[in-house]
């Protein structure tokens, strides 16, 4: 199946990597291929639902990793957490079989992986590169990065990206006050994330990145690099230096950084609810909220209603900000201190025992408003005094 772009009458920019179609995953491709780019993803093992998502907006379906390696220059590794380490074997093994074969590349693939993991977790997956004897210069070059916000979308959207939104509008809470994670161009219509680099190899540096296209590229996804902030512990040169480049890492920090806001938010979020729904006091909790904070309620309703069919992979991205926080650079490593490995506990609950975390996104039934979210969290927690009383009756009967 071919891929195809929005840009009527022109060959296509280059063609773009993305592992794998998931909401985010499929947000991006929307967007690269409204700007000109053909996007190019492999669905093999994957669920009905990712390989729709990936012909709705309008991807061209590869049979093979190697398939996406020989044909792109760019791939993007957009999965859940605990996905990325397999993702980026997936593509050394696959680059090594290319390597070996009739057609090696000629120029240097750019792996980028956008994944919400902890500094520590970036640097190892990157080692793996190294590790397997892939030279950079040649080979694959590494680029630590972030998506800060949320997915990609267009107003008064025509074409494969308007079917997706037709379908989920439905299903998906409504949002009717102003939304934060997220920036607007009234020129085009598009709000979009921001998504951070960083480390030694850039989209945007001509004297390195070897395609026509890096800037483009980069503007359409809104990629920015960064620079690193001085070292205090440095002088004079060095600390000119030290700011002038950024490392494999500090995207993933920033990532990690920001989302402790939100997410932590959203865990209290469900804590403070789920407690005013136990006590009988919600509406009395939700009034007040709408008197004496409205922006705050606004914010809690928006978050809290749109995280069930995400807590599955937001209790991994919670382990990998407690490790972020806890890092001995930083210093926040007492027991007691660490904070979202309990956080990460929340959204464990959520996924695995109540009814919210069988959400589907696009095909959401239950949680849509903070009555029913309260209700089925209130379900969840009914379920877990009532499995922990016969297990104490069981320990009683044992005596």
């Amino acid at each position: 199946m071919s891929g195809k772009t929005e840009a009527k009458g022109q060959e296509p920019r280059a063609k773009i990597g993305i592992i794998s179609m998931g909401d985010m995953g499929s947000a991006l491709a929307s967007l690269l291929i409204a700007n000109g780019y053909v996007v190019a993803t492999n669905c093999t093992g994957r669920s009905q639902d990712t390989i729709d998502r990936a012909i709705t907006v309008g991807a061209e379906l590869l049979p093979t990793d190697e398939a996406l390696i020989t044909q792109c220059d760019v791939i993007l590794s957009v999965v859940p957490p605990a996905q990325a380490a397999a993702t980026a074997e997936r593509i050394i093994t696959a680059f090594k079989s290319v390597s070996s074969g009739p057609n090696p590349r000629c120029t240097p693939l750019y792996f980028a992986d956008m994944n919400a993991i902890s500094p520590s977790t970036v640097k190892s997956i990157a080692a793996q590169f190294t590790t397997a004897g892939l030279d950079p210069d040649h080979d694959v070059r590494f680029v630590d990065g972030c998506i800060l916000g949320v997915t990609p979308s267009r107003k008064q959207q025509t074409g494969p990206a308007a079917q997706i939104s037709a379908a989920s509008a439905s299903t998906e809470p409504v949002v009717s006050f102003p939304q934060e994670d997220i920036l607007h161009d009234p020129t085009t219509g598009w709000s979009y994330p921001l998504l951070p680099t960083s480390g030694p190899w850039s989209f945007t540096d001509e004297s390195t990145f070897p395609y026509p296209y890096g800037n483009h590229f980069a503007s359409t996804l809104h990629i920015e690099h960064m620079l690193s902030d001085p070292d205090p512990n440095s002088s004079g040169a060095e600390k000119q230096q030290t700011s002038s480049s950024s490392e494999i890492g500090q995207a993933s920090a920033l990532k990690n950084v920001y989302a402790s806001l939100a997410k932590g938010f959203a865990a209290l979020s469900l804590l403070s609810l789920s407690t005013a729904h136990s006590l009988r006091i919600l509406p009395s909790f939700l009034s007040s909220l709408e008197r004496l904070a409205p922006s705050r309620l606004n914010t809690m309703t928006r978050y809290v209603t749109t995280l069930p069919p995400k807590a599955y992979r937001w209790v991994r991205e919670m382990e990998e900000i407690s490790k972020t926080f806890t890092d001995e650079e930083v210093g926040w490593n007492e027991d007691k201190e660490d904070v979202f490995k309990h956080v990460a506990g929340v959204f464990r609950f959520v996924a695995d025992e109540t009814v919210l975390g069988q959400e589907k996104v696009g095909k959401r039934r239950r949680g849509l408003d903070l009555e029913d979210l309260c209700q089925a969290m209130g379900e969840g927690l009914e379920g877990r005094r009532k499995r922990r009383a016969v297990e104490k009756e069981g320990e009683g009967s044992e005596e």
